[in-house]
């Protein structure tokens, strides 16, 4: 079995994240995924990362494309991959609204810039020198000085079916992310429209999901602290979407309509179970597997086990998913 093992930006202490991608890696973990927010920037961790492991895959999970150009993540890209060769994923994505206006840049045609960024990687990293006129993005004969040694698989974070169908058509793989399993038919079909439209099947594209997991017998903790963090996701324009898609829409304007009456305590409370067991994976090891095992049998070639991005998240949460997946 392919598994991953989501890392949260959340700043933990480095040694902690240096112990656990080495335990991770001794216990067959496939690949490591670290994204970004406002605490750890994903490249200079997974470039560190990199340098004290082996064999194990590091990825990107996810970086955003509004935050950097296109021709400089193609020099991060060639840059981790003389780290370590062979072994790194860029993970791509839109991010939201929200961290975008943190970092006071603007969120705009997300699929379409996406179409351009990956357009420009793809052409630097294979070695042209490029002038490039596009909507978004112009560099001016950009070509890098150095190129990877080994190809580096470009990989898309997908939610909603423009996106989805964008990854089919361009990326080498994809990273879904939030969503039940009873959804996942429906996104691998939108994936398949756009891969037929680069006269690719869906057995050419990787297909990853992210799950946010927690391995712990202590139901009412788990539901406290996955039903947090979904509060925030549940305000963020590109999760909102696919939410309201997969029959949260009524669940949403209650926590909507209490969060923008300063109700924080009761948007929080207005999230149901069902509604955190749907969209996570928690419980006993036992339980974990049976809910992984559940998205693998319809599709998902590499689930990625996550620990929730939550400054409640202990260095014991982060072991005992180490300790449930390793193989």
């Amino acid at each position: 079995m392919r598994i991953g093992l989501g890392i949260p930006p959340t700043g933990l202490p480095f040694d902690l994240c240096v112990d656990i991608v080495q335990q991770a890696e001794a216990r067959g973990f496939e690949s490591i995924w670290t994204g970004e927010a406002w605490g750890t920037e994903s490249c200079a961790l997974v470039s560190a990362l990199l340098a004290r492991s082996r064999r194990i895959h590091i990825g990107t999970g996810i970086i955003s494309i509004y935050l950097r150009p296109p021709t400089l993540a193609a020099m991060q890209a060639a840059t981790l991959s003389l780290v370590g060769p062979g072994r790194v994923h860029l993970g791509l994505g839109v991010s939201t609204q929200n961290i975008n206006a943190f970092h006071g840049v603007s969120w705009d045609h997300p699929a379409a810039r996406m179409r351009e960024y990956v357009d420009i990687m793809r052409r630097v990293l294979a070695g042209e020198r490029l002038t490039y006129q596009g909507q978004f993005y112009q560099p001016d004969r950009f070509g890098l000085s150095i190129l990877p040694p080994e190809p580096v698989p470009l990989c898309l974070a997908a939610v909603n079916p423009l996106m989805l169908r964008l990854a089919g058509e361009i990326a080498d793989s994809v990273l879904l992310a939030w969503l039940p399993a009873r959804q996942l038919k429906q996104s691998l079909a939108e994936i398949a429209k756009g891969a037929e439209r680069a006269g690719r099947t869906l057995d050419d594209i990787d297909i990853g999901c992210y799950l946010h997991t927690m391995v712990t017998e202590d139901r009412e903790r788990a539901l406290d602290q996955l039903r947090h963090v979904l509060l925030g996701y549940s305000q963020a324009n590109t999760y909102i979407k696919g939410f309201r898609s997969f029959g949260y829409g009524d669940i949403l304007e209650d926590v909507h309509s209490r969060w923008q009456a300063g109700d924080r305590v009761g948007a929080e409370a207005a999230i149901p179970d069902s509604m955190v067991e749907e969209l996570y994976v928690f419980g006993t090891p036992e339980a974990c597997y049976d809910q992984l095992n559940g998205f693998i049998e319809q599709g998902v070639n590499f689930p990625v086990v996550a620990a929730p991005p939550t400054s409640r998240l202990t260095s014991n949460d982060l072991y005992a998913l180490v300790k449930a997946f390793g193989q």
